[in-house]
């Protein structure tokens, strides 16, 4: 009966113990996917930021226009779509520190889990993965950098042109600003195609880590 009741014992340790190792494993997927919300809320932020940028330039260009008749009301928007842009740019750094924070303790836990497994050669390929997933995720928090450098001699160059503005809003004053909204829109125009190469190469990164 002892002997009976051993067995019953040293089986009922060995399910527990097997329960529990599905429930890490259950927990770890679910680590990664949260890890890709995180992830893809940066990108989310960064293109964001890229369309209110958009929004900001139309209403910089129809204040610029010789056909503009309310440069007064444009002038206004023209602030609370520059602030609207930035709101939207300093959100880009908070997703990314988000992710940034998500990342570590995945990494951590995996590790956990790789120092885990008996088999050395395999231990070894966990641990190579996630050398390689480390990899593919840094190109999401770059992105996340980089989109934040991209913006900010951008939108430095339409602060002084508003200021420029902020006292001698008339038509001469517009004019003489014309060659320098050739060269801000042209700016603009290369930092939408950098951001959306940004963009495409997080969306790659991403796309590589995500539980299939």
């Amino acid at each position: 009966m002892t002997r009976f009741r051993s067995v019953v014992v040293t089986a009922a340790a060995v399910a527990l113990c097997g329960a529990a190792t599905v429930r890490a494993q259950d927990e770890g997927v679910k680590m990664v996917e949260q890890l890709v919300k995180k992830a893809r809320s940066t990108v989310e932020a960064i293109a964001n930021t890229k369309a209110q940028l958009g929004k900001t330039m139309e209403v910089y260009n129809t204040l610029m226009a010789d056909t503009s008749t309310d440069r007064k009301g444009l002038y206004k928007k023209l602030q609370s779509e520059m602030n609207s842009t930035e709101e939207r740019r300093a959100q880009i750094k908070v997703r990314a520190d988000e992710t940034n924070v998500e990342a570590a303790n995945v990494f951590k836990s995996w590790a956990d889990s790789a120092s885990a497994i008996s088999d050395p050669a395999l231990r070894k390929r966990s641990e190579d993965r996630i050398t390689t997933t480390k990899a593919s995720l840094a190109q999401v928090q770059a992105a996340g950098q980089k989109a934040g450098e991209l913006y900010a001699p951008v939108m430095k160059t339409l602060q002084d042109q508003v200021t420029y503005l902020g006292h001698d809003l008339n038509a001469s004053a517009v004019a003489s600003l014309k060659p320098d909204a050739a060269k801000l829109n042209g700016r603009v125009e290369e930092l939408n195609k950098q951001l959306d190469d940004t963009i495409s190469s997080a969306n790659t990164a991403i796309s590589s880590i995500s539980p299939k």
